[in-house]
């Protein structure tokens, strides 16, 4: 009988916790007590590359696992409570969750399934790219606009099934949306084990006595209504893939537009600062710029500002980058905000048809209430979008109108007033509310960008506005005329109905 012989040894800095081999190819991942991802190649075991421990992911390493088609690895980190979706490729997050306790142990498994109709579904269910623009890419060259593809990979559903304490497991279609969780199991999951045709479930447990005795559990559960309704919960899944994918999208171009108008504070507070603390008068900014625009007089300082500190040169320089990166709030809202949220309605409508199909999707809990109230929350933010549009045009206009006025000096009484009303919205000393410019104040469009669910600050001027007047004559006006239309094709209903 031949005895095992050894073909290779490597050394490593820290222990390794957890291991688990690519299903496809000659691949050893690795989790050490640092909290580092390593991934190994068998043949000669050379580090392919390593993914350190961060604040977005953590540093405790809990359980870890391949996507079937060796292209994603899962893993869960106990101090952050979340599980991490790294491209095996590059070592590149790609996608993380948050869940309620620490994953102690997960299982991926790809779903195979003999059914006609869920091979004549595979085949037509990204009709979406037909309808569909191509999302635009998004300006930080590390990000990718093209993540749904990466994180769905093959059309064959996939399922990761993770495991806790108190027996708490749940289901992820695609290792992104989540189709069911178990919470009647005892112990802490120790081992799963899902099988291919989604029909049983298999458990083992771990649970302590009072005398810090560990008994072992084996727990099979029946889960024959996933198998059942796999067509639905294929479709489901990945509409909501999509959809995540999205929301994750936007989010990164309001990070990109968020950094271009830090820019603009960061830019007009150093040329500010200095002249702020050099001066020897106890009067505003902006009563400094106003004395200049209203008298044609400028205190020493601000005369030394201008003229030796910024120059002629330099205010064109200032003017034209910050007139820039207006540009690119701009563009970002037209081209990649108006364009995902417009792909995010598209997939909300088809999820709201899907929840109407009652008998088909019902018990897998679609909720047509909460998908309306979503389609609206996507409609506001559209709105909100377009708002934003109007507010940065009409900065844009008073920018150019400051730096001509600074460089130029002849102005038109039109151009004055425009400055007029730039120092007094940009350079007001008013505290609105925390800000990151000190000596300037460009709220009117960062408070789109704030992370919070409060009212404008700065409402834009809606005097005139005759889509508004509209709005208010319906709600409070007379009767429309649309309104008697329907209460007759209704009276005429009934009417033909008895």
């Amino acid at each position: 009988m031949p005895a095992f012989r050894q073909v290779g040894e490597k050394q490593l800095p820290n222990p390794v916790i957890y291991m688990a081999w690519s299903p496809k190819r000659d691949l050893i991942a690795l989790a050490n007590t640092a909290g580092e991802l390593l991934l190994h190649r068998l043949a000669n075991f050379q580090r392919v590359w390593s993914l350190a421990p961060n604040e977005n992911t953590g540093k405790e390493i809990t359980s870890l696992a391949w996507r079937p088609d060796g292209k994603i690895l899962a893993f869960g980190v106990g101090d952050t409570k979340q599980v991490v979706l790294c491209d095996a490729e590059k070592a590149e997050i790609l996608h993380l969750f948050p869940v309620d306790v620490p994953v102690s142990c997960m299982h991926w498994v790809e779903v195979q399934s003999n059914s006609s109709s869920l091979s004549v579904f595979s085949e037509s269910e990204d009709e979406s790219n037909c309808f569909l623009p191509r999302l635009p890419t998004l300006p930080k060259s590390e990000e990718k606009s093209d993540e749904v593809t990466n994180l769905l990979g093959e059309v064959r559903l996939n399922i990761l099934v993770t495991g806790g304490p108190s027996g708490f497991v749940e289901l992820y279609a695609y290792g992104l949306y989540k189709v069911a969780t178990l919470t009647e199991i005892t112990g802490t999951c120790r081992s799963l084990c899902l099988s291919s045709d989604l029909k049983s479930l298999s458990v083992v447990t771990e649970t302590r006595s009072s005398n810090d005795n560990s008994e072992i559990h084996y727990i099979q559960l029946d889960t024959g209504l996933l198998s059942s309704c796999l067509p639905e919960l294929t479709r489901m899944a990945r509409k909501f893939t999509h959809i995540s994918t999205l929301i994750q999208y936007l989010r990164l171009s309001l990070t990109c537009m968020c950094e271009a108008w830090e820019d603009i504070l960061m830019q007009m507070d150093l040329r500010l600062t200095k002249f702020v603390q050099e001066k020897n008068t106890s009067t505003q900014v902006q009563d400094e710029f106003l004395e200049l625009l209203l008298w044609g007089h400028a205190s020493p300082e601000l005369q030394a500002l201008l003229m030796n500190q910024l120059t002629v040169k330099g205010l064109k320089m200032l003017g034209q980058s910050i007139e820039s990166s207006y540009s690119s709030i701009q563009k970002l809202v037209i081209s990649h905000l108006q364009s995902g949220s417009g792909a995010l309605l598209y997939h909300l409508s088809e999820v709201k048809g899907m929840a109407l199909w009652k008998q088909k999707f019902q018990p897998l809990g679609l909720d047509p209430v909460a998908i309306e109230e979503a389609i609206t929350a996507v409609g506001s933010f559209t709105l909100k979008a377009n708002e934003l549009l109007q507010v940065i045009d009409k900065s844009m206009k008073n920018f150019k109108a400051f730096f001509r006025w600074l460089y130029v000096g002849k102005m038109t009484q039109k151009d004055l007033a425009f400055v007029a009303d730039f120092l007094s919205e940009h350079f007001s000393n008013e505290e609105l509310f925390d800000r990151k410019g000190k000596y300037f104040n460009v709220e009117r469009v960062g408070q789109y960008l704030k992370d919070e669910d409060e009212d404008l600050v700065s409402p834009p001027n809606m005097e005139g506005n005759n889509w508004l007047s509209f709005v208010e004559q319906i709600v409070c006006g007379p009767k429309p005329l649309i309104l008697d239309l329907i209460e007759n094709h209704e009276q005429m209903f009934e009417h033909i109905c008895l």
